[in-house]
This record gives structure tokens, C-alpha cells and sequence, in this order.
């Protein structure tokens, strides 16, 4: 079961420590953990209400009584309270919370020659229950975050039971320890509200620690690892989480030889989360791609419209036509670029801009009878892009706003004019890049969050180095 105690929020993102610089760090709100409580008091009550109780037997004087078929009928929601330990975790505590249980009983009376036995059924109303548990965070050999509950404390306030059936005077002789036997059984450690806890974070809350993605896979080829640095950092308002945030190449997942720059900071705690995503978390992706040649590619007469690396066309809209010494050394054929990236792509945050910077190659080969190909240019390419980013169903996705591209003649086996350059860049290169970009900016970045949370309220600022994404938050379990 995915609904949990505080696990609503706190399962979100729960890591920490400062050993090196995050890719991704988080921040949740003591808002976030009191609208966490409130879930999670909704969930325990539903828990709670029909929770079947073992039969209890005992004996009170000259009277044996039995307690069988006892159900909880009723879970009235108590206030509660959420407060965060230092180097611990989480304190939980409520008040006010009722109870309503209804059950069997059955009751033999014996003294001396008198016997009496009756059976009935009885409600019991216990109010003023109180409980409070602790809540530690933490995370595993793997990364992962650990929660675990310690020291649940639970009293019951009153207890008055009311019989049905039976003669009235004997309950005189055993309703007091009925009443106390029941009491212990909704109050202590042991009891039930506590043994509802323990289960709901100790089992439940584990089983959908494990369900939080802390690696993500990306195009099959990468590696997106959140997994964590350490335990997390608690403050008076909020508890901070630092991620690795780094992008690996799945089949030989190595660090990159360069470190995530400085997160911005912030005070703000407005909001229930708030996440900073590094430009590392790009540039990292990035670095294996050109590590591992992702980025090179064949663009032919396939990706472009209308034949336009044609060297022979009736138009003037082909290759042929644009560039003459094209068409006259390779009449009736096409043309393929191969283009790849000479360098890293780097993607900088800065001045309320994302923009990513591309430099690389585009060779020209005409293709020659058999399916050879024959080489007879090479052009150096630049690119700056700028990009809008933009948050929705908890993923990052990008579209490019400009596309600025500058070619130069790097080597070259035919005359190539200045005409021709622009023609290139603007009716082959553009039309190719840009959709291509805007087709991975679609695919969306996944942040690491369980199906059940929901981003609200969402608002994105760029800034140096840094996308701070600050957001309220919905479950929908």
C-alpha cells in the first residue's frame, strides 16, 4: 500500500549532506509535512475503521467473562502536530483522537451453588486517545532513502462502555476490568493506533521507499542517478535533501571529470518544495553522449523535404542549384552530411536565459553509383541555443526560442560561396536541428517523484547555474 504516514511528502525526495555539490537538491516545508499529517490521518482512520480486534478473555472476581467479534466502528481524526529533529528526523504527535469499538461478550457467574451465564454485546466510546511517534530518516548502502518509526507512545483519555443483554447487575462485577483490559488495548506501545503506525511506516513506508525512482533511464543508453549523498539536514521550518544528480552512460557508469558548480541559494520556505537541478545534470548527459558518439548523425534526402540534397533538380531549391559546383562535379545524384559534435554541448543558466552552446563538423559526401560515397567537404558549425523550460506532470520540458548557427569552410574539394554557406545553414541545418531538439525537450526530464504526488501552484526560476523549481503539492492516492 502506497499511502503511508508522512511518507505522502517526505518520500519525495529524503537525502542530504554536503560531502560534494548536488546535481539536485530539495528542500520540504514544514507546510508540506502538515499537509503530509493531514493525509496521513486520513488514511489511518480508514486503516482503522473495521480493524477486526483478537478476542480477550479474563476473569474478575467470581466472574469469567469473554470478548469475542470486537471491530473498531468509528475513528474520530484528532489535531496533530509535526515537528522536525535535528540529525533525526520527524516527531508526530496528535490529540483528540475517539474511538468506537463494538463487540460480543459472554460472562459465566458462579458462587457457591448460584450460576448464572448470559451473553450480549457491548460499544465502547474511548476519547481524549492520544499518540505521538517518532519518525527516523535515513538511507541505505544503495543510496536509497530509510524510514523508520521508534518510540510510539499512545493513552486513552476515558473509556465508558455501554452492555446490551444480559442482567445489568453483573456488569457491575467486571465492567471495570473489561473497561481497563480495552483500554490497554487502544493504549500503550502496543497498542492499536501504535501497531497501525509502526506497520504503516516500517512496512508500508519501506515497500514505497522502494518504489521511489533514485535511477531513471534515459533513451535506453543513459543513466539518470538520484540517488543520494546522505542523510538528510533538518531545520526548524524545512529538511533539505541533496541527489547526485548525475547523468551516466548506462553500460559504464563513470563520473564525469568535472563538478556540479553551486546551487543558488535561498531562504524562501512560502512554498511545500522547492528543487534546484543543476546544469550539471545536462552537462553530464552530455559529456557521455559525446564520449560514447550519441552525437553524430546521417542526415539524407529522408530528413528533409522535397529532394533537397538532390544535385540535379528542375527547381532551384536543391542543393545542386544553391551550390553549382555541387550539381556540375556530382550531377544526378545526392548528398549526405554527416555531422557530429566536435566538442561537450554546455548548457549555462544565466541572466534568466538557458542556453546551450554546440560546436562540430558537417562533411558533405556525394553519393556515387555502387552506394559509395565520395568526400568533398567539410564545414565548422556554432551553435548558441536558447531554450524556454517548463514544468508539467512533474517533468522538465524544453523548446528552443533561438536557434543562431554559423558555419565556416574547414576543408573543401570545390569552390564554395558565401551564398551557398547561408543556404546550408538555413535550409538544411535549421530545418533538421531544431526539430530534432525540440522532439528531446518533449520527451521531458523526470524528476524523482512517486505517482501519487503531484506538483500545484508550480512556479520555475532560472538562474546562474541553477533551475530552482518551487511548488505546492497534491496526492491523488
Amino acid at each position: 500500500m502506497q499511502q503511508v504516514c508522512l511518507l505522502t511528502v517526505v518520500s519525495l525526495f529524503v537525502t542530504s549532506a554536503q560531502c560534494k555539490t548536488p546535481g539536485l537538491q530539495t528542500r520540504i516545508t514544514d507546510r508540506a509535512l502538515e499537509y503530509a499529517t493531514e493525509v496521513a490521518l486520513d488514511i489511518l482512520s480508514k486503516q482503522v475503521t473495521g480493524q477486526q480486534i483478537p478476542d480477550q478473555h479474563g476473569q474478575s472476581g467470581d466472574v469469567k467473562f469473554d470478548i469475542t467479534g470486537m471491530n473498531v466502528k468509528q475513528f474520530t481524526k484528532p489535531s496533530s502536530r509535526v515537528s522536525l529533529i535535528q540529525n533525526v528526523g520527524l516527531s508526530w504527535s496528535t490529540s483528540g483522537t475517539g474511538l468506537a469499538i463494538h463487540g460480543d461478550f459472554k460472562y459465566k457467574y458462579r458462587k457457591g451453588i448460584i450460576k448464572i451465564s448470559d451473553h450480549g454485546s457491548f460499544d465502547l466510546k474511548a476519547n481524549g486517545i492520544n499518540f505521538q511517534v517518532k519518525i527516523e530518516i535515513g538511507m541505505d548502502g544503495t543510496g536509497r532513502p530509510t524510514m523508520k518509526a521508534v518510540g510510539c507512545s499512545c493513552n486513552v483519555g476515558s473509556a465508558d462502555i455501554k452492555f446490551h443483554g444480559g442482567a445489568a447487575w453483573i456488569y457491575n462485577l467486571f465492567s471495570g476490568q473489561l473497561e481497563n483490559k480495552l483500554k490497554d488495548m487502544v493504549g500503550g506501545g502496543n497498542g492499536l493506533p501504535c501497531k497501525q503506525l509502526n506497520t504503516l511506516i516500517d512496512v508500508n513506508g519501506m515497500k514505497s521507499l522502494q518504489k521511489l525512482p533514485v535511477t531513471v533511464q534515459i533513451a535506453k543508453r543513459f543513466l539518470l542517478d538520484y540517488r543520494f549523498l546522505s542523510k538528510p539536514s533538518f531545520q526548524t521550518k524545512f529538511m533539505e535533501t541533496y541527489h547526485k544528480g548525475e547523468v551516466y552512460w548506462n553500460a559504464v557508469p563513470v563520473d564525469a571529470p568535472f563538478a556540479a558548480p553551486p546551487l543558488l541559494k535561498s531562504s524562501d520556505t512560502s512554498r511545500m518544495m522547492y528543487i534546484w537541478l543543476s546544469d550539471y545534470v545536462f552537462n553530464t548527459m552530455s559529456y557521455n553522449a559525446l564520449k560514447y558518439n550519441q552525437l553524430q548523425y546521417n542526415v539524407t534526402n529522408k530528413d528533409l523535404p522535397s529532394g533537397v540534397l538532390n544535385t540535379t533538380c528542375p527547381q532551384s531549391t536543391c542543393i545542386g542549384k544553391i551550390i553549382k559546383s555541387i550539381g556540375t562535379k556530382f550531377p544526378n545524384t545526392t548528398v549526405m552530411l554527416y555531422m557530429k559534435s566536435t566538442s561537450m554541448p554546455n548548457m549555462t543558466v544565466q541572466n534568466g536565459s538557458t542556453v546551450v552552446n554546440a560546436a562540430g563538423d558537417i562533411v558533405f559526401f556525394a553519393q556515387q553509383p555502387g552506394g559509395k560515397y565520395t568526400y568533398f567537404l567539410t564545414l565548422s558549425a556554432t551553435m548558441s541555443t536558447t531554450i524556454s523550460l517548463m514544468i508539467q506532470n512533474e517533468k522538465v520540458f524544453a523548446k528552443v526560442l533561438k536557434l543562431p548557427i554559423s558555419v565556416t569552410v574547414k576543408d573543401s574539394k570545390i569552390p564554395v560561396s558565401s551564398e551557398g554557406l547561408n543556404f546550408i545553414v538555413k535550409g538544411i541545418v535549421s530545418v533538421f536541428v531544431e526539430p530534432k531538439l525540440n522532439e528531446l525537450g518533449a520527451a521531458g526530464f523526470p524528476l524523482p517523484v512517486i505517482n501519487s504526488v503531484h506538483f500545484t501552484n508550480t512556479q520555475l526560476t532560472v538562474a546562474k547555474d541553477t533551475l530552482l523549481i518551487a511548488t505546492d503539492l497534491k496526492y491523488s492516492g
